[in-house]
């Protein structure tokens, strides 16, 4: 029974996210890491907003257990604190955006 080896199954964030803080207009990238690497229950929020993959948010596993999320194209209000779940764990880091002096 799949389900109930699911629901046993014990997660771990093994790598936490690191703060991270872009120019308006760039890209930042939040990386962690989780164990078991199979472990697909996985989550990223913006503040209490869930992401997914769009022209913007680009949102990627990799082997090894790492999860990557790459927002582009960032403004001013999106600075927040990123979040990501897997089951009943959780790592948050803050993504800050600065304006940018030079006039366009």
């Amino acid at each position: 029974d799949v389900s109930m080896f699911l629901s046993g199954q014990k997660v771990l964030i093994t790598e936490d996210l690191e703060d991270v803080t872009v120019l308006e207009g760039e890209s930042a990238m939040f990386k962690c890491r989780i164990s078991p690497v199979d472990y697909s229950k996985v989550q990223w929020f913006l503040d209490k907003t869930p992401l997914h993959t769009n022209e913007l948010n680009e949102i990627q596993s990799q082997p090894g257990g790492y999860h990557l999320l790459t927002l582009k194209k960032l403004a001013l209000k999106d600075s927040g604190v990123i979040t990501f779940e897997a089951g009943d764990k959780k790592t948050s880091a803050s993504l800050v955006v600065k304006g940018n002096s030079i006039i366009k």
